[in-house]
């Protein structure tokens, strides 16, 4: 590696501002031309890592974090890719082709290491990704991401779907429904959380907020009111808000929404929606039991409301047990999603509706996007079809498995509900606590966790608690991190 560190040097060499003024270009850049032309000259062999961060940085003058985001741009292009614990390394020609289909995890560690996912003078985080302060490391429990270091292959993917040829016609316009093979994939993967549909009556979405956002546009009207479990999913309330649909919380236990209190809205607030996660409730992980979906059909059935059932998380649970909209199929939309289950990045979720409704959704569909993007539907019809879907599932439950066994270890004194195999949990605050209090201490030692207030509908106070995601860290070591901060700030 001492010729590539004698090309850093030259490189990296701070050339003098342009006659028009411009700056130099930014170090870690000149670290990824760096690289780039190494590779270009055959200067990097396969299996032989690079130097690590701290070597550069010792070489070059720069800090360690400019030499992360220097590697980070490399594994961008395609050119490295960093293994947790024995370094980074380059990739061949062959491997370049990661430049279009590269594993998320080729880039992810090297941005985590440097504390973000966002360039400088990006837009601000999400909401639920607070930055750490005070020198602690930074652990990421407020967003669910799903696990991305176990994510599918995609260049392998890429590389399947190229090997079949005449991939053109992904490239055309289709009806805005879907294909009616990527429709046929999407039975299958409802009847996975049990809802039993027919290709006529799917639809396919560009992931599961666009099939509420079709779903709520088509079905009601400005002004009517959907009821919500009194803590729900954050963002159906902006998602509401702009179509001027209002939210009417209904009090939930640990069996989800209580059937009662759900009566009472339908009468007295004139509900004419429901939308509801009966399956893995997000965020508190309330599990409906099957009687009381069947009170819950039966009430909608009554009162004559429509069910917009999102099982975003069924699928990490043991048991799979009918959707509400399935005992009620007249009258349900359910939202069958691959995000959490394979990838976020997939994008496709697959809406199940009733014959009446499928042309005014497929209309909404038409009015946003037209369609959604054939070649993100025809990825996942091929790891449905391929067995990689329950392959990366069923790894992806075990990893959870592991994480929630340590979480049992470290908060196992504390209050809080969770699943065997479950990607979060809902931990409640002893009384000393508010939500949004302990969500800005553990910010303040590095640990982002999502407060109440992100689901809270309304005025609606149920409980203090946080969220806590068991995926977001990136490995078991910074999850253990996060826990053994949270547990220090409740015995505080």
């Amino acid at each position: 590696m001492t010729i590539f560190i004698q090309l850093l040097r030259e490189t990296c060499a701070a050339p003098p501002a342009s006659a028009a003024g411009r700056p130099p270009r930014p170090k870690y850049l000149t670290i990824a031309d760096a690289i780039e032309t190494a590779a270009a000259r055959g200067l990097l062999q396969p299996g032989v890592a690079l130097p690590t961060h701290r070597e550069v940085a010792d070489v070059l003058g720069v800090t360690v974090g400019t030499v992360t985001r220097g590697y980070a741009e490399a594994a961008r292009r395609g050119l490295v890719r960093g293994e947790t614990g024995r370094g980074t390394f380059p990739l061949s020609q062959k491997e370049g082709f990661a430049r279009i289909g590269r594993r998320a995890e080729d880039t992810a560690d090297f941005l985590r290491e440097a504390g973000t996912l966002h360039e400088p003078h990006d837009a601000e985080a999400h909401p639920l990704q607070q930055q750490s302060q005070n020198g602690f490391s930074r652990v990421d429990m407020g967003l669910n991401t799903p696990f991305h270091a176990l994510d599918p292959d995609l260049g392998e993917a890429l590389g399947q779907l190229a090997a079949r040829g005449n991939l053109q016609p992904l490239l055309h316009y289709h009806q805005p429904r879907g294909l009616l093979r990527h429709r046929e994939a999407g039975v299958h993967w409802a009847a996975l959380h049990g809802y039993r549909a027919e290709p006529d009556n799917v639809l396919v979405c560009a992931g599961a907020q666009h099939g509420m956002a079709v779903t709520l546009s088509a079905l009601f009207a400005p002004g009517d009111r959907i009821a919500v479990e009194s803590l729900t999913y954050p963002l159906i309330k902006p998602l509401a808000k702009r179509l001027r649909l209002q939210l009417v919380p209904v009090a939930m236990d640990a069996q989800g929404m209580l059937p009662e209190a759900f009566a009472a809205a339908c009468v007295q607030d004139n509900v004419r929606g429901l939308y509801i996660m009966p399956g893995c409730q997000n965020p508190t992980l309330a599990h409906m039991p099957e009687y009381r979906r069947h009170e819950m059909a039966a009430l909608c059935r009554r009162h004559g409301v429509r069910i917009i059932e999102d099982d975003m998380y069924a699928l990490t649970l043991e048991t799979v047990l009918p959707p509400i909209s399935a005992l009620a199929p007249e009258l349900g939309c359910f939202i069958a999603s691959t995000s959490k289950a394979l990838t976020g990045g997939l994008r496709t979720a697959f809406v199940c509706a009733p014959p009446d409704c499928v042309r005014r959704l497929e209309s909404a569909i038409e009015s946003t996007i037209w369609m959604s993007a054939p070649l993100m539907a025809e990825l996942a019809v091929l790891w449905l079809q391929n067995g990689t879907a329950a392959r990366v599932l069923h790894t992806k439950r075990a990893e959870a498995a592991a994480r929630n066994a340590m979480t049992r270890d470290i908060l196992g004194a504390w209050n809080y509900s969770g699943r065997p195999s479950g990607y979060y949990i809902w931990l409640r605050l002893p009384k000393r606590w508010r939500s949004v209090e302990f969500s800005e201490a553990a910010a303040q030692r590095g640990v982002s966790v999502a407060h109440m207030e992100h689901f809270a509908v309304g005025s609606a106070q149920p409980e203090q608690g946080v969220r806590v995601s068991l995926c977001g860290p990136r490995d078991r070591q910074n999850l253990r991190t996060g826990l053994e901060v949270l547990a220090d700030l409740l015995s505080l």
